[in-house]
């Protein structure tokens, strides 16, 4: 009954949603769609394999443009909406590259994920564990200690050396 359901959902969201190069948002009083380039409109990565190759790919290609040199931002720098303290319009958040990286992971696109997190994590181990992150300097914004960006960096790290672990002959490091 379950896998029915998930792939109804997921039909209706590739029917409804989907406009052959990136997700759209879908008023349900007129029809009318439109799309940014936030963040927000790449989350289905998390369905990972689930998704269409086509999908997958495409949507890889739109999160890396998202990609700077500290991470993840929830907004294109290069958007006339960027804000660097814009909440979920420009900063780096911990859920966001958790879920994204794990999607992006699932999908097969495994160089991307893996640059997602060493960005993240060398940007944790600079800035602390803040709310968010400005996307262009990386300075930490908000709360200077944040359990989930914490819980984020823990999850990454350990899949990090997890992957490295099974990878590497024993007695050698894992690379960072």
């Amino acid at each position: 009954m379950w896998t029915g359901c998930a792939d109804q959902l997921r039909a209706a969201l590739l029917e409804r949603l989907w406009a052959g190069d990136r997700f759209v948002a879908r008023s349900c009083e007129t029809g009318h769609t439109w799309s940014t380039d936030s963040l927000l409109y790449l989350m289905p990565i998390v369905l990972g394999r689930e998704l269409p190759a086509l999908v997958r790919t495409r949507l890889a290609e739109r999160i890396g443009e998202h990609l700077t040199e500290h991470g993840l931002a929830t907004e294109r720098p290069t958007s006339g909406l960027y804000e660097d303290d814009g909440y979920w319009r420009g900063p780096i958040w911990a859920p966001s590259t958790v879920l994204i990286e794990d999607g992006l992971r699932r999908a097969g696109h495994i160089d991307l994920a893996d640059e997602i997190s060493v960005r993240f994590r060398a940007l944790c181990e600079r800035s602390g564990f803040a709310e968010n992150f400005d996307a262009r300097t990386g300075a930490g914004l908000r709360d200077r200690a944040y359990t989930w960006t914490a819980s984020a960096y823990l999850i990454l790290a350990a899949a990090h050396v997890e992957r490295h672990r099974r990878q590497t002959p024993k007695g050698i490091p894992p690379r960072t």
